[in-house]
This record gives structure tokens, sequence and C-alpha cells, in this order.
């Protein structure tokens, strides 16, 4: 009988295995979804772990500090990949900083 194999390219092997260990049951440990926050997002994103993204989403705003410098990227980031509770944050924080915000010369944004 012949197995057949997959290749997968796209993803780091630690990253798939902690996709892998969720979805047979296991937790991935706070530390790694802090450590490998971005990247876990986007495996769980392409392969829809839905509840796996949302863990890591919630420790990616748990372990980063929104800042001026930031905001724009995380923004980007946050409407790319379909993240509401990171977009709340990044909103919040343009909200809270808005004087700042409006004298912020933003011309390295993509448009």
């Amino acid at each position: 009988e012949e197995i057949a194999t997959a290749s997968i390219t796209d993803v780091k092997p630690a990253i798939f295995h902690h996709l892998l260990h969720y979805v047979y049951g296991g937790d991935v440990e706070e530390g790694e979804l802090h450590t490998h926050a971005k990247d876990i997002i986007n495996a769980a994103d392409k392969y829809f772990i839905v509840n796996l993204k949302l863990e890591a989403e919630a420790a990616y705003v748990k372990s980063t500090k929104i800042t001026m410098d930031n905001v724009i990227d995380n923004l980007l980031y946050a409407d790319s990949m379909n993240l509401a509770l990171l977009k709340e944050v990044v909103m919040d924080f343009l909200v809270e900083n808005h004087d700042e915000a409006v004298t912020k010369d933003f011309t390295d944004v993509p448009s």
C-alpha cells in the first residue's frame, strides 16, 4: 500500500507542530503563543484553525506595545488577517493619542 505525502513549505516545522498538537486536543503553551504569535496567527488562518488563531491574537495583543511607530503596521496587519481584537486595541490607541496621531507623518504607509 502506497502512503501519500504532502509537503508543507510555507509554515515553519515548529509552528506546524503547534497546529497539529492543537488540532489533536493539545494546548499551545502561553510562552510559545507570545513568542510565535504572528507565525501561529498566519498558519492558523491559512488552515482555518479559528480558536488557535484567536488565542494567538490575544497573546499578540498582550505582548505587543502599540506605539506611534508601529500603529499603522499593526492596523494593516489586523485588517488583512481579520483580527478584531487587535484592530480594536489599535483603534483605541489612536483615539487615546489622537492629538499626536493627527500630526504624525504617515507617508511610509502603503497606498
